[in-house]
């Protein structure tokens, strides 16, 4: 068989694709796409007109200057949103950088969580408390998730544009 017959043919199950033979974005990679969104989508849930008790947990954990690590992931879900066959440039040129904008997502999470730390005073352990090591042990997970999959390397990969295949 020849390489180019090897290289058509689908390396996954039909379920993975969509109708125009894209890949779908898995569900994993949506979750952790939403979990990076996690600051802006609490900012969005403090602002329902709602005062119960649960409100006020929420308002509690929403730590304005983390949203901007957010931002980077936000780009990549409307991306993510927009993504169909064909892509256009502006999602092309985002999509094929997804690994690496969620990456910056987290890492700009890091960052803001140490700057905030090291702007208490107090010693690190004192000053991070458990959601916020929580959502950095989730970020690590997922660096490892985005970086260790074959799938997602594949479905970052495949956003053809009009001359595309």
């Amino acid at each position: 068989m020849s390489g180019s017959r090897l290289d058509r043919r689908p390396r996954y199950g039909s379920h993975r694709y969509d109708d125009d033979l894209l890949l779908k974005v898995p569900p994993l990679l949506w979750l952790a796409t939403v979990f990076l969104v996690r600051h802006l989508l609490l900012l969005g849930i403090t602002f329902l007109p709602t005062t119960g008790e649960e409100i006020e947990v929420l308002r509690a954990l929403v730590r304005p200057e983390f949203v901007f690590a957010d931002l980077p992931a936000a780009v990549v879900m409307l991306a993510a949103i927009r993504r169909r066959r064909p892509c256009s440039t502006p999602v092309r040129r985002i999509w094929r950088y997804t690994r690496e904008i969620l990456t910056l997502s987290v890492g700009l999470y890091a960052v803001l969580v140490l700057a905030a730390s090291l702007r208490s005073g107090q010693p690190l352990r004192d000053a991070i408390d458990e959601p916020i090591l929580a959502s950095f042990l989730l970020g690590l997970a997922v660096l490892a998730y985005l970086w260790r999959s074959r799938l997602v390397a594949d479905v970052v990969r495949d956003c053809p544009g009009r001359r595309d295949g």
